[in-house]
């Protein structure tokens, strides 16, 4: 039995969340352009936000990438355009953005940018995930441990999904509960690591 793998998550109500994180956060840290933008957004005045955000954005601001980014590959204000999400995907994570790699790895998994691409995958998720982003952690950690577009490397994926787990994500935790309740990957039972996990998760 292998662990859930990425592609059942439910990126767009991640997205929304997240968007919703960066405008709170906006708003108690934040001054200026930034939060205007993140005002005018969630008023769904979508061409105001990225009237306020482009100019942001050519000054490489990550953060205003990024929401151009989100603009772009889910149609908001705009025709949904893969290539140009990517084009602001890739500058803000070169800028530092890992939640922009992170959805870097997921277009490439998803064959959003063509075609699939796990080598593609892999090398934005392991981006993300050395900047402590933890469902970059988990993916990455999948593709490790069963070898998927990468030389198969079971303890280094549990290095990762340990990582993850330790800031509360759902799926790296059900993982190392199922790999030591159940012996996976082969690995020996392990009950008192995954009663552990299942504490640790609050169960």
């Amino acid at each position: 039995m292998e662990i859930d793998l990425f592609m059942r998550h439910n990126i767009q109500i991640r997205i929304f969340a997240y968007l919703i994180l960066l405008f709170f956060v906006a708003l108690t840290v934040m001054a200026g352009p930034l939060e205007d933008g993140y005002r005018a957004f969630e008023a769904k005045d979508y061409k105001t936000a990225y009237r306020i955000w482009k100019p942001l954005a050519d000054k490489n601001n990550p953060d205003a990438l990024f929401n151009l980014g989100l603009m772009a590959k889910n149609g908001w204000g705009m025709e949904k355009d893969y290539k140009q999400a990517m084009k602001w995907f890739k500058k803000a994570a070169y800028y530092g953005s890992a939640d922009a790699a992170y959805n870097l790895g997921v277009m490439y998994i998803s064959g959003e940018t063509g075609f699939p691409s796990s080598k593609d995958a892999i090398y934005w998720w392991k981006q993300a995930a050395e900047q402590g982003h933890h469902e970059s952690q988990y993916n990455y950690g999948v593709m490790l441990a069963y070898g998927k577009g990468i030389e198969k490397d079971v303890p280094a994926a549990l290095k990762w999904w340990k990582l993850a787990a330790q800031q509360g994500d759902v799926n790296a935790i059900n993982a190392l509960v199922k790999v030591y309740e159940q012996g996976l990957l082969g690995l020996k039972k392990d009950t008192k690591k995954a009663a552990y996990w299942k504490k640790f998760a609050g169960r």
